[in-house]
């Protein structure tokens, strides 16, 4: 009687559960059939709209493991087992870990801004919070730059995105200025003419752009002078370099006279 009893619940047991298992089976491994070829199938996708390939093995990679839990939470459902306990217990562990990493989210979904909508690139110069350097490496948490005395500068992606920054594209145009304190009589022809024959030595200079000198300040002993002329984004700072030295030698030929600084003394 107690073989039969237990024969009995068997038979039972695999007649209630046994077409739920099976029907999860099949669901199971058709499911992660149905995932590997629409996982495929969004890779292709973020390949034609020219995704960043720093952010494709990412989203293909979220959206798999997406549409995994998905498909264990309906195996789950399939066979009898409640789901809602579990979708609890996944809320509070995610908030917790969202909480516990509330700057290093912040600093990756930042990373992923950066990455979609490219305000900066690889070899940019940027300017960032005082601190100026190239661009070498855009990663997900950070952005590296490098200033032109070798030293690698590391700046949180939130940084980037809650504050202005000062782009020079490498392949722009872009105007290098130089603001210059000169004496009250200094000949301005002789100061633009020392500003074109600094230019034409410029060997970064763009020749189909003009030479700038305007004055942006009088006083009773000093003009104020700021000059400036084109060359392409990535020449910018060896052309600033080159400018300054320059017109130092073009002022002293034509006997032009850099103003003293002049301090307010309290009496």
């Amino acid at each position: 009687m107690e073989e039969k009893t237990y024969l009995d619940h068997l038979i039972e047991f695999t007649w209630n559960y046994g077409p739920k298992f099976l029907a999860a089976l099949v669901l199971f491994f058709g499911g992660l059939w149905v995932i590997k070829r629409l996982t495929r199938g969004f890779d292709v996708f973020l390949r034609r709209r020219k995704v960043d390939e720093s952010l494709r093995p990412f989203f293909t990679s979220l959206a798999d493991t997406g549409m995994k839990v998905i498909l264990i939470f309906m195996v789950a459902n399939t066979v009898g087992i409640e789901t809602t306990s579990f979708i609890a217990i996944f809320s509070a562990i995610a908030f917790s870990v969202g909480l516990a990493l509330q700057g290093s989210l912040g600093n990756f979904a930042s990373g992923v801004l950066i990455l979609l909508f490219k305000p900066y690139r690889v070899g940019d110069l940027l300017t960032v919070n005082g601190m100026t350097g190239n661009v070498t490496e855009i990663q997900i948490f950070n952005t590296i730059l490098i200033n032109d005395h070798g030293k690698k500068i590391i700046i949180p992606n939130g940084k980037m995105t809650e504050g202005p920054i000062e782009n020079i594209e490498m392949d722009v145009p872009v105007q290098v200025e130089v603001a210059i304190l000169l004496d009250g009589d200094s000949d301005m022809k002789a100061v633009r003419a020392a500003a074109d024959a600094a230019a034409e030595r410029c060997p970064w200079r763009l020749a189909d752009r003009e030479t700038e000198v305007v004055i942006t300040g009088l006083s009773r002993d000093d003009v104020k002078a700021e000059i400036s002329w084109w060359t392409m984004g990535e020449h910018y700072i060896k052309t600033a370099d080159f400018m300054h030295e320059a017109l130092k030698e073009e002022f002293s030929e034509r006997g032009i006279r850099i103003a003293k600084e002049r301090r307010k003394e309290n009496v």
